[in-house]
């Protein structure tokens, strides 16, 4: 376990609050807001501390849901621990190190710096962060220490993106899958070779996604929808069924918190957190804050997804089925809890086997350490 935080506050319940019915898991969400904000002391004395139990059970987890916190993404990502010994190869995958020496685009000039999250936007940032606040790819240190008076980063502003974890984990398979491919890689051995089963080069590839007799030309395969006929899509399903979600085999598959974190576990110094799903308001907002207004609009691009490789998927997600989407939230939990990021539809509900064999939802958990965690971890999945 890393630091140590104070424990969760010794409250006193009155008797009729402790019951065994368990509250709606939103309103839970509203009391770890208010403990993690340092702002549960009187309140303990209502109705709410009945929810918690803590008086009767203080070491107990609070389980709450996904998004439901009153906390923006960073600093709901400030008081997460990503469990070393279940992410291991994720934080090795992330490469951050001991945090003082985190690839970044830096402007001096506006004392900003961006930390990089493949498929979360990466390519659009780091297009805007040169062309709009002249800033350069360099390593600097995200150690909270080094933004103390004095330190090295004192005054500057470190922000990040984050991306819906489901619909980046499509992103991610589909560039891992050709980074991987026989005829990218080196490698003579894959850990899932079925993926890439009869296909020997991009060719062979693109014709599965792009048919020959649905095109003119290849140049037609570049950016149009896919038209697979279910061959790729069944094999991210295998994959997502057959994946433990904890060592992921291309850095595209890393998630997003582990990027976020020392080799420890614990988050960098990150002090504003932008969401891909409003790219465009986000760009506006860093603007107005470091150039005092928002961007031009040039062809309707500027903040919006640009710079980046923006190419249709290559299989065909309509085909992707519900239950292979829900495994992808269950693995993708840690996103979901440490960066606030609520479950979508498809994931939302008690569609997941407990060790009870009774059906239930997904959920995040905050520990007596004050530490937000995923409910469940990818070696005990619920499924």
């Amino acid at each position: 376990m890393p630091r140590t935080q104070p424990s969760l506050p010794n409250v006193e319940l009155e008797e009729s609050t402790t019951s065994s019915v368990s509250p709606p898991r939103h309103q839970i969400g509203d009391v770890v807001s208010r403990i993690l904000q340092g702002s549960a002391d009187k309140d303990f004395g209502t109705k709410d501390a009945g929810y918690l139990k803590l008086h009767d059970s203080p070491k107990k987890l609070l389980q709450f849901s996904p998004g439901t916190l009153s906390l923006n993404h960073s600093e709901t990502l400030s008081h997460c621990w990503t469990e070393t010994e279940v992410y291991f190869n994720h934080l090795k995958q992330g490469n951050r190190g001991d945090g003082s020496n985190v690839p970044v685009s830096y402007s001096d000039q506006y004392k900003l710096a961006y930390v990089m999250l493949p498929k979360s936007g990466s390519s659009t940032a780091r297009h805007m962060l040169k062309e709009e606040f002249n800033a350069i790819e360099t390593k600097k240190s995200l150690l909270h220490s080094s933004f103390e008076q004095g330190g090295e980063m004192e005054g500057v502003t470190v922000i990040s993106f984050v991306r819906d974890p489901l619909s980046r984990f499509f992103s991610q398979y589909d560039e891992a899958y050709v980074r991987t491919a026989p005829w990218q890689s080196k490698s003579t051995s894959h850990p899932f070779p079925y993926l890439h089963e009869g296909l020997h080069s991009y060719q062979d590839y693109e014709d599965v996604f792009c048919p020959p007799d649905t095109r003119r030309s290849r140049k037609d395969c570049v950016f149009r929808q896919s038209k697979e006929n279910g061959t790729l899509a069944s094999r991210l399903e295998r994959f997502v069924f057959d994946y433990d979600g904890l060592d992921p085999f291309d850095v595209h598959l890393t998630l997003q918190v582990p990027m976020l974190s020392f080799h420890t576990g614990l988050p960098l110094h990150i002090t504003q957190i932008y969401n891909t799903t409003d790219s465009q308001g986000g760009w506006n907002a860093i603007a107005k804050q470091f150039l005092g207004k928002t961007l031009e609009d040039k062809g309707g691009k500027k903040g919006g997804v640009i710079a980046g490789r923006s190419y249709p998927r290559r299989f065909n997600s309509k085909l992707v089925s519900v239950e292979a989407q829900r495994r992808i939230c269950e693995l993708s939990l840690l996103d979901y809890c440490c960066l606030n990021i609520p479950l979508p539809d498809v994931c939302k509900g008690a569609h997941y086997t407990g060790d009870d064999g009774e059906k239930r939802d997904l959920f995040c958990t905050l520990n007596s350490n004050r530490y937000i965690q995923p409910g469940i971890l990818p070696n005990n999945t619920l499924t």
